[in-house]
């Protein structure tokens, strides 16, 4: 039975990429809720911006316009906040695809490196069949050539009365 003796280290890095899949799974779902959150907020201050344009807006006094005005600000700030957190969310997902690479690459390495030993232990085992299966013939060979005949015993000198 073939044995690999860096099977723990192989059972670590393939433990270490299934986490960083889970990782980058986490990262993408990060990501995904904070571009969701920047478009809710981006669409807010749209709709506010729209309600400063409208004839009715026309009307409004001063300090209603000062207030608009005001949130309009606030909401900018907000989308602005947004952005930068769905930009390092994306940092954050290109850091996890790398490290899932990376982890990837390790695991690859020593799966390749037991198929490599595999290969040579079964090579090794068909040459073991292999000899042993000739010194049979080989006994075999020298056995029927002593007797002459197939199958039958070496020739012995007991049996002849000399």
């Amino acid at each position: 039975m073939f044995r690999f003796r860096l099977q723990r280290v192989l059972d670590m890095r393939a433990r270490t990429e299934r986490d960083a899949a889970t990782a980058l799974v986490s990262a993408q779902e990060a990501a995904d809720a904070a571009r969701d959150e920047q478009r809710r907020l981006e669409r807010q201050r749209e709709q506010l911006a729209a309600a400063q344009r409208t004839p009715d807006a026309a009307g409004a006094s001063v300090g209603e316009l000062r207030n608009l005005g005001f949130l309009l600000e606030r909401m900018d700030e907000q989308v602005a906040g947004a952005a930068a957190l769905a930009a390092a969310a994306n940092d954050t997902v290109l850091e996890r695809e790398d490290a899932l690479r990376a982890a990837f690459r390790e695991r690859r390495t020593l799966d390749r490196l037991r198929e490599k030993h595999e290969d040579a232990w079964r090579a090794g085992e068909i040459a073991q069949d292999r000899a042993l299966m000739d010194e049979i013939a080989l006994t075999r060979f020298t056995t029927q050539g002593n007797s002459g005949k197939p199958g039958a015993a070496p020739a012995s000198d007991a049996g002849s009365g000399s």
